[in-house]
């Protein structure tokens, strides 16, 4: 959900303008998606749509697949969410006591001191973003969902792993880009 003054919207593609197709399609990993009949070109021109100063606004784009019905019914629970959040908030409280701010307000210098890159992981971080054609807004915010993932696996440095975790997170294009320079 987006929320402005003005409105709320709660699908991406009400603040893109443009109507879903498989690439915004909620149910495109179901085996009974509709299909896009529009060509490639026209999907593509979609895509586009959704400008590059708006996509390196949104920290994570995460896509939710369709549960199957046998894992809803399997006896398995998932995770609850108290302890997560428990997580989360003492994820933050760190943050807060380690660098005076969570990871999601941090910029340039600052940033960079607090991800503590060994030069494997700068290379990595180089890779990532030239691969992904990121601006300069979008790296940093690669670098600020890499510090809070690698405080949440209780790291002292951001890693490769990290990195490559968070950038499997960034819009669709920018996460298949990542993955083929990996």
């Amino acid at each position: 959900m987006l929320r402005r003054v003005d409105a709320d919207l709660d699908q991406p593609w009400q603040v893109a303008g443009s109507r879903p197709g498989t690439w915004l399609d909620p149910f495109a990993h179901s085996p009974r998606r509709r299909v896009c009949r529009l060509p490639a070109l026209n999907r593509r021109k979609r895509a586009a749509r959704i400008s590059g100063p708006f996509r390196d606004r949104l920290d994570l784009w995460v896509g939710m697949p369709r549960v199957a019905p046998e894992a809803l019914l399997a006896r398995e629970d998932g995770e609850a969410s108290a302890p997560v959040a428990a997580r989360v908030a003492a994820v933050w409280a760190h943050q807060v006591d380690t660098r005076g701010r969570i990871a999601g307000r941090l910029t340039g210098r600052a940033l960079r001191a607090a991800c503590r890159l060994d030069s494997g992981a700068e290379r990595a971080a180089i890779r990532l973003a030239d691969a992904a054609g990121l601006t300069a807004r979008a790296t940093e915010r690669l670098l600020r969902v890499s510090r809070t993932i690698a405080d949440l696996d209780g790291a002292e440095r951001v890693a490769v792993r990290h990195l490559e975790e968070a950038a499997r997170y960034r819009v669709p294009a920018t996460a298949a880009a990542a993955e083929r320079a990996g």
